[in-house]
C-alpha cells in the first residue's frame, strides 16, 4: 500500500503543477489581453485541457486520503447494523461507475483518435487518456475503501 500511496501522492502533485501553471497562464493572458491587447489564442482550450488533467490526476490521492465531502443521509433511517454497510455499497457503486467512465473513456478515443481542437489543432487524445487513467486509478481506491469498510477498518485522515 506504500508504493500505491506514493503513486497517487505523485499524481496529485502532477496535478498541482499543472494547477500551478494553469494559473501562471491565466495571469499572464489576463495582462497580455489588457494592458497589450493581445491575448493568448486559445487560452480557453488550453484551459479546459488543463482542467482534465488537474481534476482526474487528483482525485484518486483525494479519495485516498478521505479528501471528499461525505454526508450522512441514512444515519436516522438505519439501524448500526445496517449502518456498517452503507460505505461498501456506496464504495462499491462508485468503483463500478468509474470504472465505466474509465472503459467509455478508453472507446470514446478509439473512435476519435484524429479529433483536434479549434485553435491551438491540438489532439484530443491524450487529455481523455488521463481521464479515463485518473478514472481507473479512482476506481481502484474506491474499491480498496470498500474491502476496508466490508472488514470494518476505516480511513481516517492521519492514516494517509
Amino acid at each position: 500500500m506504500k508504493v500505491f500511496d506514493g503513486f497517487l501522492r505523485i499524481m496529485a502533485l502532477l496535478a498541482g503543477a499543472v494547477l500551478l501553471l494553469l494559473m501562471m497562464f491565466t495571469t499572464l493572458d489576463v495582462v497580455m489581453r489588457y494592458f497589450f491587447n493581445a491575448p493568448f489564442r486559445g487560452s480557453l482550450e488550453a484551459t479546459e485541457f488543463s482542467m482534465a488533467i488537474i481534476v482526474f490526476l487528483g482525485i484518486a490521492y483525494c479519495g485516498w486520503v478521505g479528501g471528499h465531502i461525505g454526508v450522512d443521509l441514512f444515519e436516522k433511517f438505519l439501524e448500526k447494523l445496517a449502518l456498517r454497510f452503507v460505505p461498501v455499497v456506496v464504495n462499491l457503486v462508485g468503483a463500478a461507475l468509474f470504472a465505466v467512465i474509465a472503459w467509455q473513456m478508453v472507446e470514446e478515443t478509439r473512435h476519435a483518435w484524429t479529433q483536434i481542437s479549434n485553435m491551438l489543432r491540438m489532439p484530443h487524445w491524450p487529455f481523455r487518456l488521463v481521464v479515463a487513467f485518473g478514472s481507473a486509478l479512482y476506481a481502484i481506491v474506491l474499491l480498496i475503501h470498500a474491502i476496508r469498510a466490508a472488514r470494518g477498518v476505516h480511513l481516517k485522515m492521519s492514516e494517509a
